[in-house]
């Protein structure tokens, strides 16, 4: 094991190295990375998997705090991405990976820049999930363990790979097999050009029941970031989301009349991120057959108006109903029709 870490750490340098010698590159006003529109909520629109939890988080932090989304994203002189978090470090994603995502619908946003956080979001939780199992591992020796952590934290290359092989193993429910996953995991690390005695390592790895399992927990929980078509009320929960960016998020119950009607206030002073998701069934047939309802769905809150009572919503679709996805209701059947909120603040 000695002997393909060092091997590690030396491609670990060599990259970091190479890496500060690039001049960053300024910030390019194209359409084709920001749209029409640029950062806005209306420039979100969810694909055909089931991630509005992703989409309509990602569109309340464009109309509460769209500069953090802005300077999120930097070109790298190689044409790649550099994605910042608010803590960790930052993920590089790739215009190949871009364009896959886009391709096979994955985001259908105005400008690519919805797909680029999508994909560096992906990266951000396998990075934190395979430290996770290298700390609990019982395989990887206690002295090596720093080493490999280390290279985690400053690995593109391993993240890319990874985040490539899952995309062409994971099921629609969000499972992998584990026999798949190594061989794609083998081919993307020689496509990256990881000498194979690390590589062989790293697939090693995968040998290892909890090694395993933690990660394809992290691909369970996400997996509609991976390309899983899971149904809806199955994804990923919006306050990590804004965790991811902020480095908060908050939660609440629509049960709690008084608490809601508070933060619906200190969301209309501004600066505020809120979505929202619907119950699991319509309370009753007057909602089940509104145009906008979908069961256990997550939405981007834009207003809400305390003299009228009435929230403004959008379904990160992007229709449903039309023009937009933007609707108003009274206040009553928001309580009613919603079950949850995530806040930013």
């Amino acid at each position: 094991m000695q002997k393909p870490f060092a091997g590690i750490a030396i491609l670990l340098l060599g990259s970091g190295l190479a890496w500060a010698g690039l001049a960053e590159s300024g910030w390019a006003q194209d359409t084709a990375l920001w749209g029409t529109r640029g950062i806005s909520p209306l420039s979100v629109r969810q694909g055909l998997l089931g991630s509005c939890y992703f989409h309509a988080t990602i569109a309340a932090l464009a109309k509460a705090t769209p500069g953090t989304l802005r300077n999120a994203i930097r070109r790298t002189p190689n044409g790649s991405y550099k994605v910042h978090f608010f803590s960790g470090p930052d993920e590089a994603v790739y215009q190949s990976d871009v364009d896959y995502g886009r391709a096979h619908g994955y985001d259908r946003s105005d400008g690519a820049w919805v797909a680029v956080l999508m994909r560096a979001y992906a990266q951000r939780a396998l990075r934190k999930s395979l430290v996770d199992a290298i700390q609990k591992s019982d395989l990887i020796p206690v002295f090596i363990r720093p080493m490999a952590i280390s290279w985690l934290d400053g690995s593109d290359e391993l993240l890319v790979a990874y985040d490539r092989a899952i995309r062409t193993v994971v099921h629609q429910d969000g499972s992998m097999d584990q026999y798949a996953l190594k061989q794609n995991l083998a081919t993307e690390l020689h496509a990256k050009g990881v000498p194979s005695s690390e590589a062989q390592a790293l697939v090693g790895f995968l040998d290892e029941k909890g090694f395993f399992a933690t990660l394809a927990h992290t691909v369970q929980e996400n997996g509609e970031v991976f390309g899983a078509y899971k149904s809806l009320g199955q994804g990923g929960i919006p306050q990590r989301v804004m965790e991811a960016f902020l480095g908060q998020g908050n939660t609440g119950s629509t049960n709690d009349y008084q608490k809601t009607i508070d933060q619906l206030q200190r969301f209309r002073s501004g600066g505020v991120a809120m979505v929202s998701g619907t119950k699991p069934a319509p309370p009753n047939q007057q909602i089940a057959s509104e145009s906008w309802w979908v069961a256990s769905h997550c939405y981007t809150l834009l207003g809400y108006n305390d003299a009228a009572q009435t929230v403004t919503l959008r379904n990160p679709w992007g229709e449903r109903p039309s023009p937009g996805g933007v609707f108003t209701l009274p206040l009553s059947v928001y309580l009613n029709g919603f079950e949850s909120y995530m806040f930013s603040q």
